[in-house]
């Protein structure tokens, strides 16, 4: 599948956002995860703090700005139950 995402690979401003297209074999979700397919995602205050080298908490680089997600449901793992889907809670996709 191909995939596109923002990288930051060094601090600084918006600048230091880089822009990658690659291929990745399609994910499968695990027991009890589901497969989503993120339509849109933001960048909160925090990472951007992040992206500047001024947050609290250490930042390895590089790193994938984006935890707030808007996205659609693709695949249930084994023991997903479609009651999850309802009650997904936000997760933190940064590192990946």
């Amino acid at each position: 599948m191909k995939s596109l995402r923002v990288v930051v690979r060094r601090h600084g401003g918006p600048e230091v956002f880089e822009t990658i297209e690659e291929q990745a074999p399609e994910p499968e979700p695990g027991r009890s995860e589901v497969r989503v397919r993120v339509l849109v995602a933001g960048v909160s205050f925090a990472e951007m703090l992040m992206r500047e080298g001024l947050h609290p908490e250490k930042t390895n680089l590089p790193f994938t700005p984006g935890w707030d997600i808007v996205g659609v449901v693709e695949k249930l793992g084994d023991d997903a139950s479609q009651a999850c889907i309802v009650t997904l809670p936000p997760k933190n996709v940064s590192q990946g």
